[in-house]
């Protein structure tokens, strides 16, 4: 009796997801205005013969910098300001803050908000959960980038992320510390991910950006090669995409590294050209704010990307940089575009200071 009920249950519960366990469920029919579900051949992780590095955070184990000193410093720009590119912990190496603190400091001093970013995982859950406990007034979005962890180029996570609860998914980022630009540049022998073979982008690439356009994301490029960055834009810019950022070109040559002519044909293609806030700080300032001019503050979105133990705080960086650029001649207008207007139309946001989402 009770296995006859036991029995019951199972197929109750099978028949509610499907077809009868130990069956093949018959091909999916997606329509011609949904996603497709395509058979992939092309794998898009890669694992090399001997995996000497084992991770990409292998290395950040082992850095070893003074701690972050915290300056508190306040400016005008930082209200209504948004920071696209906030790493935190916990991580699998150590942060300098966690999201709470990230949050509550941005809340602080005014941000409108900050999207929440890792290279290993999905952080729509935990940007609802820290809006929620840590700071209700300011919005708190999360990321997800295509790297190993997550199965490389994998529309089923892409999906997850999306839907998760909360609605507080808004930026995919196409591999970054996993691309396979960055593994071959920096001579390492481990496991990455790549878009394309053979000059063409891979089939799961194509489904990842339709659903980009399906549930209203934010595209950010990622550390691949160049010709792949502009050959994802043109196709994001086929599908409709229209906010699509270029992530920190000229960070490194182990990043995605346009000349300054590939960064107007990325402007072309609907792109805001991202510049953190290090880049500000170091030997290059030069170059980088060149770079900005040739470009135009209408095009160019000021993050952190702060995180690192010693590195500035998120908003001591963006005060750091926002007087850097005043001393380079930008005017309080042209901030105001690169720290708050822009970054609220990459996301899709109202222009203005806003109030969180609800």
């Amino acid at each position: 009796m009770i296995r006859s009920v036991l029995t019951a249950s199972v197929l109750a519960i099978a028949a509610m997801h499907g077809p009868a366990w130990g069956q093949e469920p018959d091909a999916p029919q997606a329509s011609q205005d949904e996603p497709g579900w395509v058979p992939y051949t092309i794998p898009s992780v890669i694992n090399p013969p001997e995996n000497t590095v084992e991770s990409a955070w292998t290395p950040y184990k082992v850095m070893k910098s003074k701690p972050s000193v915290d300056q508190e410093l306040d400016d005008p720009v930082l209200k209504g300001a948004i920071d696209i590119h906030a790493h935190y912990g916990p991580d699998v190496y150590m942060r300098q803050w966690d999201v709470f603190e990230i949050a509550r400091r941005a809340q602080e001093h005014g941000l409108r908000g900050i999207v929440i970013k890792s290279h290993w995982g999905e952080s729509a859950g935990l940007a609802q959960l820290t809006q929620k406990y840590a700071a209700p007034n300011l919005d708190v979005w999360g990321g997800l980038a295509l790297n190993t962890t997550v199965g490389g180029i994998n529309p089923m996570t892409v999906r997850f992320f999306a839907e998760t609860e909360g609605g507080r998914a808004k930026v995919l980022w196409m591999p970054t510390h996993d691309a396979e630009h960055e593994v071959k540049y920096t001579k390492q022998q481990r496991p990455y991910v790549r878009v394309s073979q053979d000059g063409e982008l891979l089939p799961q690439v194509l489904e990842v950006l339709d659903l980009v356009k399906k549930y209203d994301l934010t595209l950010a490029t990622g550390h691949v090669y160049v010709w792949e960055m502009l050959a994802i834009m043109r196709e994001a810019k086929a599908r409709g995409i229209d906010r699509i950022i270029v992530t920190h070109p000229g960070l490194g040559p182990m990043f995605t590294d346009p000349t300054v002519e590939q960064l107007q044909q990325a402007v072309e293609l609907g792109g805001m050209v991202e510049v953190v806030a290090s880049e500000l700080f170091r030997d290059m300032r030069p170059q980088v704010v060149q770079m900005m001019r040739t470009i135009g503050p209408e095009h160019i979105i000021l993050s952190t990307d702060s995180g690192l133990i010693g590195t500035p705080n998120h908003t001591d960086a963006l005060v750091l940089a926002a007087n850097i650029l005043r001393e380079d001649g930008f005017t309080e207008e042209q901030l105001n575009m690169m720290f708050k207007d822009n970054p609220a139309k990459v996301l899709g946001l109202p222009i203005g200071e806003g109030t969180p989402a609800r």
